[in-house]
């Protein structure tokens, strides 16, 4: 059964710790590490996208990008002193995107290739489709059902139409912001060519928005002209019913100082005033009537009724009266009431009464009549306004259909007069060349290419080139299931690491043609070429294969200690080329220089490596002694040097080389166990033969070799797995080829295992 470290003789292992917080930046060293092991492969990555980049610099044909500024102003005045309705910032700002589409519109290109004759330049119409193009024209056409009508186009349209697009492909209109400034962007080889048609682009543009205002104001001024006529017949139809209806119901309009009116609201209104006046009138005349017929003489004498005073009669008669009145006192106080004199003057004064009375008599008959006068006068006048109040009444209830038909004209009229306000106004803005975009900047000649841009596109391919290599190298260590560490070792096999033997050149060896000819060389002289690579755990204690070869002593040691004579070990790989060969070869040669009786057996019959490279040609071998057919003593071969034997493969019948029986191999390895200390096999690969599982009883104890690198995990768990069914004791596992730079940047790696313990005689428990 299989040997497992967690039951190895150091005790059980210690309980697993609780689950503590995890340090911060745990990951970094990690990260770190990652990028090291595949620097190699990121920075060559990187290295091949920055030389893609720059032989796309190299290849890319310079564009030269020419700007053109425009302002689209919806809120400009009118010359004519007219002002565009403003409506809200999304009314104007859905304005402005409007525009920016109707810049890049086809309309606009096909004026801009018009204007500049750009059907005719080899730059916009490609020449004839070459042999992928025309396969690749057909199948859109088989796939997408299209016939060939663009086959049977005339020329010069489809001319116009491809330069169209190659124009439309150059092309980039981009709105500055949430503003009304617009860039007109043109991309071209030739920084002229740019900045004309960029220029062009805006004339066009502007222009095609001139004729799109002269057309609408055209048409709308032919609709407003028809609409004119239309409503000027209406109005007038209108008014002459209103004035029909006024005519036959004797409704007349009088000017006032007001306005017009009716002319029996006016009598209306005149009588009413009349009546006031007649009134006043007659209160006059009946209160001067009154008073007249009430007035006395001393009345009159003593001013009591004043309306009498502008009689020039009564102003006289009252005057003499006076004086008259004066001299009478006078001469009574002068010459007595009897005086003659006196008399003379009492008598004109009693003349003057008398005449006084009489006119004061004929003026009340004068004001009697004025009364009456005044009186008839405003009864006439009451009854006129009577007939006048029942003829308004009349007259509103006739003006109720008189507003409607009124009503009706007003409105026509004033439809009329916006219409032609209207018309007039489209006859105006209709010679007026004004667009509600200006050029705020011409497009001039670009200085500098505008693409490729050099730093950009060295920046993007670095960047993915370093994507590429991260990607790859993630990917790489993902897929990766080859044994790297120590851990990883452990986990795939469940074995202790008995040493790490890192890939270094004394350790190289290929049976090339110079180690053939050197190797018939000592063969002539009757020598044995040994290679260097198998004496490096002898010749140099300090290396790391001496250190895995001691560390399998080591093992071999502690278990012959429990009582399991461990004097006959096997190496062996899970396949050809991992360097199981090269390990024995160097554990039983160190073995061999420690005075140890060791004798090296190469049992892989399929592929004698260690036979080919140490025996001398037409050497019997593992066969011939298994059978009996030759004693041991003449099979194998000794090492002068460190008295190491050697026991390889028939070099007789190569083709036809069979491994010996398993009761053959048993006697063998039974006589082998009995005439030396240490016994080294290197076996067939896991994968390859069964010999392991069938020497399994025989061998004390197995050595796996694995290559660092280059053993899939699964690889290993697969090979040990054919022998857990059988009682095989592992003394461990040996890492070979490792890189030891690159296996420091695996976590919880160091360049060396620890030293073992030292070296005990392998000898029976």
């Amino acid at each position: 059964m299989l040997n497992f470290p967690s039951a190895g003789p150091y005790g059980p292992s210690p309980a697993p710790s609780s689950p503590a917080d995890p340090p911060p930046f745990q990951w970094l060293p990690a990260g770190i590490a990652f990028i090291r092991r595949r620097l190699v492969l990121i920075a060559g990555c990187a290295a091949i996208g920055v030389a893609l980049g720059v032989a796309y610099l190299a290849t890319t044909r310079p564009l030269f990008t020419a700007v053109a500024t425009l302002t689209i102003d919806t809120r400009r005045a009118h010359p004519a002193g007219s002002q565009q309705a403003s409506g809200d910032w999304q009314s104007e700002s859905a304005y402005v995107e409007s525009q920016v589409e109707l810049i890049r519109s086809p309309a606009t290109l096909r004026g801009v290739v018009e204007r500049l004759d750009l059907e005719s330049d080899p730059f916009f119409t490609p020449g004839e489709p070459g042999p992928v193009s025309r396969t690749v024209a057909v199948l859109k056409r088989w796939l997408t059902g299209a016939g060939s009508a663009s086959t049977t186009l005339d020329p010069a349209l489809r001319a116009q139409a491809m330069a169209t697009t190659a124009l439309s492909r150059m092309l980039e209109v981009w709105r500055v912001g949430t503003t009304s400034v617009v860039e007109i962007r043109l991309r071209t080889p030739d920084r002229d060519l740019s900045a004309r048609l960029a220029n062009a682009v805006t004339s066009a543009y502007m222009d095609q928005q001139l004729v799109a205002i002269s057309d609408t104001t055209r048409r709308a001024g032919g609709w407003l002209e028809t609409r004119i006529v239309e409503l000027r017949g209406q109005a007038v139809a209108a008014d002459r019913a209103v004035q029909e209806y006024k005519a036959r119901n004797n409704i007349v309009d009088v000017g006032t100082a007001a306005g017009l009116g009716l002319l029996n609201e006016q009598q209306l209104g005149e009588l009413n005033l009349q009546v006031a006046a007649a009134r006043a009138r007659l209160a006059e005349a009946q209160a001067r009537y009154h008073r007249a017929r009430t007035s006395t003489v001393n009345g009159v004498t003593q001013g009591v009724v004043t309306d009498l005073g502008t009689n020039t009669v009564m102003a006289q008669l009252r005057q003499q009266f006076l004086e008259s009145s004066r001299r009478l006192a006078e001469l009574t106080a002068r010459q007595g009431p009897t005086h003659g004199a006196v008399v003379l003057q009492r008598n004109e004064v009693a003349g003057l009464e008398r005449s006084i009375q009489s006119e004061l008599a004929r003026l009340t008959e004068t004001f009697r009549g004025d009364f009456e006068v005044a009186e008839a006068n405003l009864v006439a006048i009451q009854e006129r306004l009577a007939e006048q109040i029942a003829i308004a009444a009349q007259t509103n209830i006739e003006r109720s259909e008189l507003r409607s038909l009124q009503s009706s004209a007003d409105a026509y009229r004033q439809i009329y007069e916006t219409f032609l306000q209207r018309y007039t106004q489209a006859m105006q803005d209709q010679s007026y060349p004004i667009s509600d975009a200006r050029v705020a900047a011409p497009a001039l000649a670009p200085a500098d290419p505008s693409h490729p841009r050099s730093a950009i596109v060295l920046v993007v391919a670095l960047g993915l080139g370093l994507g590429l290599g991260i990607v790859s190298a993630v990917a790489r260590e993902a897929l990766d299931g080859s044994v790297r560490t120590v851990a990883q070792l452990r986990q795939a096999t469940g074995l202790d690491c008995l040493g790490v033997v890192p890939q270094e050149p004394a350790l190289a060896f290929t049976r090339n043609g110079t180690w053939r000819r050197a190797l018939r060389t000592s063969a002539a002289r009757g020598d044995v070429l040994i290679p260097t690579a198998f004496l490096r755990a002898a010749a140099d204690r300090d290396s790391g294969i001496a250190e895995a070869a001691h560390g399998v002593r080591v093992a071999g040691t502690r278990h012959s200690a429990r009582g399991r004579d461990v004097r006959m070990i096997g190496c062996v790989a899970t396949r050809n080329g991992e360097g199981a060969s090269t390990f024995a070869a160097n554990l039983a040669f160190a073995a061999a220089a420690e005075g140890q009786r060791t004798l090296l057996v190469d049992w892989n019959a399929a592929s004698p490596w260690l036979t080919e490279a140490l025996s001398l040609g037409g050497r019997v071998g593992v066969q011939e002694v298994a059978a009996a057919e030759v004693a041991l003593s003449e099979a194998v071969w000794t090492d002068p040097a460190t008295g190491l034997h050697f026991l390889g493969q028939s070099q007789a019948g190569k083709g036809k080389r069979l491994p010996p029986s398993a009761a053959a191999a048993r006697a063998l390895l039974g006589r082998l166990r009995a005439a030396y200390d240490v016994v080294v096999l290197d076996l067939p690969p896991l994968l390859a033969s069964s010999s392991a599982v069938l020497l399994s009883d025989t061998i004390d104890g197995f050595v796996l070799v694995s290559q660092w690198g280059g053993t899939p995990q699964p690889m290993l768990a697969e090979a040990l797995s054919r022998l857990a069914a059988a009682d095989a004791l592992f003394l461990g596992a040996v890492l070979t080829r490792c890189d030891q730079p690159r296996m420091r940047l695996y976590a919880g790696e160091v360049s060396r295992q620890p030293s073992m313990r030292p070296a005990l005689p392998i000898t029976a428990g």
